[in-house]
């Protein structure tokens, strides 16, 4: 059958596309045609000049895609880019198959791209595509291996009391004793938002207390503590076993050791505060990130945590006084401030200290 195609109907623009679409007359089918534009899109190294990626990328592009543009014009590999948009700049994080659109990235837009070493990455989103290297992988070629076992006294670094305690040991810790940034933390609670938000059987509301939705809003919120959840949840992010020295009951509590994972990290609880362990070798290093076959070290971490007990180096709250910062009210106890929190809707909270 012979079809005559009129002029089209509809012109529209959105995402770097222009679709057309155009009707049949004698099927009266309408046809959709979709014609991808390039975007114009220009990245700005940390030297500051500028390299235009015109005609290398298009609306419906990937991250991935755009990782390998930057990398034809900066020679700079995708597993050591950082790049961010915006004003003031923010990462961009998500998947490597997530669309440009869907991360913000329109027409136009000037792309910072920085050379990071691969340890000081946030691992963010892009970390959990099977392209991206694994923490053992990135840690293969570093002086810590499987075949090298650290040798030296356990330390504690002290990170502020700011409601984010954990998200800034794991920080420093995966990061080989880089101190933590909001933007870091802020990255690092959308994780547990999205691992949260995507295994609703997993995480019921009778394990988070509240229900799928409203845990992921609270934990994105800079008042929020992390805990037991949060620990489990990084542990299958970067693929490491976690280790949390309990001061209060001298205990071990050991997070992915079931999964094998070729390497862990310290941490110490203290009851309300958690604080990055890391070792100060015999020749002078710092050490972060241990092999699981280090069970020297782990022996050391059970006898530090046995004397944090002994000396009383832990906060007993069942009968710790807080304070809330947003009505004065002072209560007694973890679960009075919880019942408060419930109750009025406030979360910031201070210890008094006699």
């Amino acid at each position: 059958m012979q079809l005559n195609i009129i002029m089209w109907t509809l012109l529209l623009c959105c995402g770097g596309k222009i679709v057309v679409i155009f009707h049949l007359v004698e099927a009266q089918v309408p046809v959709v045609f979709k014609i991808c534009v390039m975007l114009r899109l220009r990245v700005k190294t940390r030297e500051g000049g500028q390299v235009a990626l015109t005609e290398r990328v298009r609306g419906d592009s990937t991250l991935e895609d755009l990782s390998a543009a930057i990398h034809d014009v900066t020679a700079i590999p995708p597993h050591r880019q950082k790049i961010l948009i915006g004003f003031p700049p923010k990462s961009v994080t998500g998947r490597q198959e997530a669309s440009l659109t869907s991360l913000g990235i329109g027409n136009g837009e000037v792309i910072i791209v920085e050379e990071v070493d691969q340890l000081s990455l946030p691992m963010t989103g892009r970390q959990q595509d099977s392209a991206a290297p694994t923490l053992s992988a990135r840690l293969s070629d570093s002086p810590v291996s499987n075949n090298s076992i650290p040798q030296g006294i356990l330390l504690k670094k002290v990170v502020p009391s700011d409601n984010s305690c954990l998200f800034a040991s794991i920080y420093y810790l995966i990061n080989g004793g880089e101190i933590v940034g909001s933007q870091q933390v802020e990255e690092m609670r959308t994780v547990v938002a999205a691992a949260v938000k995507s295994q609703p059987d997993l995480y019921s509301e009778a394990v988070l207390e509240r229900s799928n939705s409203n845990y992921c809003d609270w934990i994105l919120k800079d008042t929020s503590w992390g805990g037991a959840i949060e620990l489990s949840i990084f542990s299958q992010y970067y693929e490491i076993e976690m280790v949390a020295l309990d001061s209060k009951t001298g205990n071990l509590n050991r997070f992915g050791e079931d999964k094998k994972y070729d390497y862990r990290m310290i941490v110490m609880y203290d009851g309300i505060h958690y604080d990055p362990i890391y070792m100060e070798t015999y020749e002078g290093n710092k050490v972060y990130i241990f092999p699981v076959s280090a069970e020297s070290v782990l022996q050391q971490a059970q006898e530090m945590v046995l004397e944090a007990k002994q000396s009383g180096q832990f906060t007993d709250t069942h009968a710790f006084q807080l304070e809330c910062k947003e009505c004065g009210h002072i209560m007694t106890g973890e679960e009075a401030a919880v019942t408060h929190a419930k109750t009025t809707g406030h979360s910031k909270f201070d210890e008094v200290r006699k």
